[in-house]
């Protein structure tokens, strides 16, 4: 398989979403950013996939407004991503819309008493909230919770962007790691690098981390995050040597985010 990394221009930044946004609006809004950042398309580009308009696509985007199930499943198809994933967020996204659908008035003359169905609402809205605070909640449903975007290729200084798809652990830490698949062609071995650590990990969130890499041009290497208890951050600590170099990753790591390949092209 041939992996050069692509020369297509990259897709500009967003803005980061509205704190306001209802956190499965919010979920699935990062999923499209997700397929976006991997497809590597411009909003044009995807708006002509899924036959719909660069505005709107926009608004997909950014939390204000919500493809059909079927757009929602073209785009994931297009960009990449996972579609079963893309399908249950958006299932759980249009339950939030539904109550207040529902809410809305009618074209019937007769007065309608909206004060039982706002009290409905709120009532939802408050247990949401309740169980997304709870300490003994289930873990996050997605293989990934965290979305790591990498350039493909970059200097001595590259920057990732880390975003939270979904509530993750409080007494977990976040760590980018970088791994160099052979750092010694006579004795060929892995080595793992802590090249900066997320430690904004409410849902919804968006990290820019810097970086500086020192490894030789042309290396290509992989980035992902990995989670770690308490004693696995001391282990990180206690056989950190020249720029954070290890052996090995501590015992009980997790893969927090898919990996993303990248090359150092120039110092």
């Amino acid at each position: 398989m041939d992996r050069t990394p692509s020369k297509r221009r990259p897709p500009g930044p967003l803005r980061d979403l509205s704190p306001d946004l209802a956190l499965a609006q919010a979920a699935l809004a990062i999923e499209l950013r997700a397929g976006r950042d991997k497809a590597n398309m411009g909003l044009q580009e995807l708006a002509s996939q899924v036959y719909w308009s660069k505005a709107t696509v926009s608004r997909w985007l950014n939390g204000q407004a919500m493809p059909t199930e079927k757009q929602a499943r073209q785009w994931a198809e297009t960009c990449g991503t996972d579609v079963p994933t893309m399908a249950r967020l958006w299932q759980q996204a249009q339950e939030v819309q539904e109550p207040v659908a529902a809410a809305a008035p009618g074209p019937s003359r007769r007065r309608v008493r909206l004060w039982p169905i706002l009290v409905g609402v709120a009532v939802v809205v408050g247990a949401a909230v309740l169980w997304f605070s709870r300490d003994d909640r289930p873990p996050c449903a997605l293989d990934h919770p965290i979305s790591l975007h990498v350039p493909p290729q970059s200097g001595e200084r590259m920057s990732v962007t880390a975003e939270i798809r979904c509530a993750l652990p409080a007494d977990r830490r976040y760590f980018v790691v970088e791994e160099v698949p052979n750092v010694d062609v006579r004795n060929p071995h892995p080595a793992f690098y802590v090249k900066a650590q997320v430690s904004e990990v409410r849902i919804g969130a968006s990290s820019v981390l810097s970086m500086i890499l020192k490894e030789p041009v042309t290396t290509r290497a992989k980035f992902y995050v990995i989670s770690v208890d308490e004693a696995g951050e001391r282990a990180l600590e206690e056989n950190r040597v020249i720029d954070n170099g290890l052996l090995d990753l501590p015992e009980g790591s997790r893969q927090e985010s898919a990996v993303g390949w990248h090359v150092k092209a120039w110092e």
